[in-house]
C-alpha cells in the first residue's frame, strides 16, 4: 500500500510542476487608434502560464522586494512593427508590439512588461475591422 501512496504522491508533484508551465501562448490584440479608419486584429504569442509561487508567514517583518512573487514573464522577445490601415498623413500609422520567443517565471519588470492585476483597457475593436497579414517587422 505504500507504494502506491508513494507514487501517487510522485504523479501528484509532477503534475503540479507541468500545470505550472510558463509558456509562449497564441494571443490576437486589436490595435485603435482614434484617427485612423480601421482597426487592426494581430495575432501575436505572450507569456501565459502559472509560475509556482509561496506565501510568506513573516511578510511584516521582511523588506517589500522580498514579498514579490514571480509572474510568467518574457525571456526572449523580438519587436515587430505593422502599419495600420486608413490612417491620415499628418498621423504615423506605425505600431510596435513584442511577440515572445520564450517565457519564464521571474520577478515582473516593468520596463517591458505590465505588472498590473488587472487589465486596463478592453481588447476589441471599435472600428471597421481588418486583419494584419505580414509585412514589415523590426
Amino acid at each position: 500500500m505504500s507504494a502506491i501512496v508513494l507514487l501517487s504522491v510522485l504523479l501528484a508533484l509532477a503534475f503540479g510542476q507541468a500545470a505550472s508551465f510558463c509558456i509562449p501562448t497564441e494571443y490576437t490584440m486589436y490595435v485603435d487608434r482614434r484617427e485612423c479608419a480601421y482597426c487592426l486584429a494581430i495575432n501575436t504569442t505572450i507569456c501565459a502560464g502559472y509560475c509556482m509561487t509561496r506565501d510568506i508567514n513573516g511578510k511584516p517583518f521582511l523588506p517589500k522586494y522580498a514579498l514579490s512573487q514571480d509572474v510568467c514573464t518574457y525571456r526572449d522577445f523580438i519587436y515587430r512593427t505593422v502599419e495600420i490601415p486608413g490612417c491620415p498623413r499628418h498621423v504615423a500609422p506605425y505600431f510596435s508590439y513584442p511577440v515572445a520567443i520564450s517565457c519564464r517565471c521571474d520577478k515582473c519588470n516593468a520596463d517591458y512588461s505590465d505588472c498590473t492585476h488587472e487589465a486596463v483597457e478592453t481588447n476589441y475593436c471599435t472600428k471597421p475591422q481588418t486583419f494584419y497579414l505580414g509585412g514589415f517587422s523590426d
